[in-house]
């Protein structure tokens, strides 16, 4: 995984994908992007509860469309390294299906011009390894409103590409 410092700026990526029903909606954002829950082994991160529905309502988040997908994916380098070749992909199972999880990223708004990125596995790392993410993300992903980057929007400029699906 690619580590980076809660709350610095984030600089994996230049463009930012939504991936939508209808195909692919690719732009250079105009938003700030700030890294959260960007983890990764040796590195230390705060550790304690999280307030009651963060996990569930952080999960819809990951849950719903991906952001930046990956072919490949990235394992929890927190958890043992498993003796199996053809290990899976870690997913969680949700009533509509199964959610997999470190192959993609979740965009979560803080406020005007300014989103959090966050990698999917962040779920994974508050429930199994009692990650704590900072509070303005955990104030963010408890205020989130799913459509906020839905079409028009001031998230998503008017030059964004939009490929549809073939």
């Amino acid at each position: 995984m690619t580590y980076f410092e809660d709350l610095s700026t984030y600089d994996y990526r230049d463009l930012d994908t939504f991936e939508r029903s209808w195909g692919w909606l690719q732009f250079r954002p105009e938003y700030r992007r700030i890294a959260v829950g960007w983890l990764d082994a040796p590195y230390a991160f705060e550790k304690g509860p999280v307030p009651a529905g963060f996990a569930a309502r952080l999960l819809d988040i990951v849950a719903g469309p991906p952001v930046n997908s990956m072919r490949g994916w990235h394992d929890c380098s927190h958890c043992p390294p498993s003796s199996d070749a053809d290990a899976a992909m870690l997913s969680v199972e949700l009533p509509s299906g199964a959610v997999a999880l470190g192959h993609t990223e979740i965009r979560v708004p803080a406020r005007p011009g300014v989103v959090f990125a966050a990698p999917s596995l962040i779920w994974h790392y508050v429930t199994v390894h009692a990650y704590l993410p900072p509070a303005e993300f955990i104030a963010a992903v408890q205020a989130y409103e799913p459509r906020w980057a839905d079409e028009p929007s001031p998230w998503v400029p008017p030059d964004a590409e939009r490929t549809t699906f073939d």
